[in-house]
This record gives structure tokens, sequence and C-alpha cells, in this order.
């Protein structure tokens, strides 16, 4: 059995345990430190109470808890280090989770959504006139980094015959040629 499997509940609560108490010294709240990483409030609860969102317990350190330990000002491994009955190891040079991103008007789920797995295409539907081009459709096509040649051509066949609606909208369509 490998060590990770072997890390019992308790361990996970302690983990959960230190990870509450250090976020609460650095003053934020599980929506800022959610918001910090990019991800909803749920997996930040479910660190900090030990167990996953769906109850069960976790089976390995992921990288959102990786991310959080940096968050802390840990360092990346802290996690196992915890979890091995050991304490934190304060990250001697922070470095940040991700470059904060510029500012967006967009909601965070859109924004997130956006920012996660490999842009494939897009399109732009113009709905006004030409004196108000203010009006827009964006659609941005996004799949899995590590999408399959099969997976790609089934999404590409899908895509065609939606974008041919997309053109079909009254206005102009800025959609890219296909390569």
């Amino acid at each position: 059995m490998d060590r990770e499997r072997e890390w019992n509940l308790s361990n996970w609560e302690r983990l959960g345990r230190t990870f509450a108490a250090a976020r609460r010294d650095k003053g934020l709240t599980q929506q800022e430190a959610a918001d910090a990483l990019h991800v909803s409030r749920a997996p930040i609860q479910a660190i900090e109470r030990g167990r996953q969102s769906n109850g069960t317990d976790f089976s390995k350190v992921t990288r959102t808890m990786r991310d959080y330990a940096r968050l802390v000002g840990w360092t990346a491994d802290s996690p196992s280090r915890i979890l091995d009955g050991e304490e934190p190891e304060p990250d001697v040079q922070p470095v940040p989770v991700q470059p904060e991103p510029a500012p967006s008007d967009l909601p965070p789920a859109v924004d997130r959504e956006l920012r996660s797995g490999k842009t494939l295409d897009h399109t732009v539907v113009h709905m006004g006139s030409e004196e108000d081009d203010d009006t827009r459709i964006i659609v941005v096509l996004k799949g899995a980094e590590d999408i399959s040649e099969e997976e790609l051509d089934e999404l590409w066949r899908k895509w065609r015959r939606t974008r041919r609606h997309l053109q079909a909208m009254p206005g102009e369509t800025d959609a890219p040629t296909e390569s």
C-alpha cells in the first residue's frame, strides 16, 4: 500500500485544522482563500474539514492543497509533512500561487472557465448595427489540456454545426478559419 493511502482520517483532520489556523493567522476568510486560489469555497471547506466535498476521505495531497500551502506561507510539500506528523515548513521565498490576473468584470465562474483548459477556437457575433457595434456574442471553444484526437474530432464536428447556426444570425461574424 502506498504512503498516501496509509494516512488515516485523523491525519487528514489534523491537516485541515492546521490549514484553518494558518488561514486565520493570515487574516483570510475561507472565501478570500478560495478567491486567491481561483477555486470555489467548497474545496477550501473540504480541506479544512479533512474530508472531500462528497464526504469521502482524501486519498492523496491535491494540487489545491499544495497551492493552499503556498498561500498560507508554507512550502508546497508541507501538507505531506503534516500528514506524516511533522510541522509545516515555512516558505522562505513565497511564490505567488498564480500571477494575479488582470481585473475582469466577468463573473468569477466565467473568468475561471476561460483560464482553464485549452482554447481551441472562438467566434464573435456582432449583434448591433454598424453604428452601434457594442452588442456581441463571444463564444470560446475550450477543451481539456489532454484531449484525445478522437474527442477533438467529435468536438470539431459539433462546433462546426454550432458555428454555422451562429453565422446565420443577423449581424457580422468574426469567425476564424479552421486550421
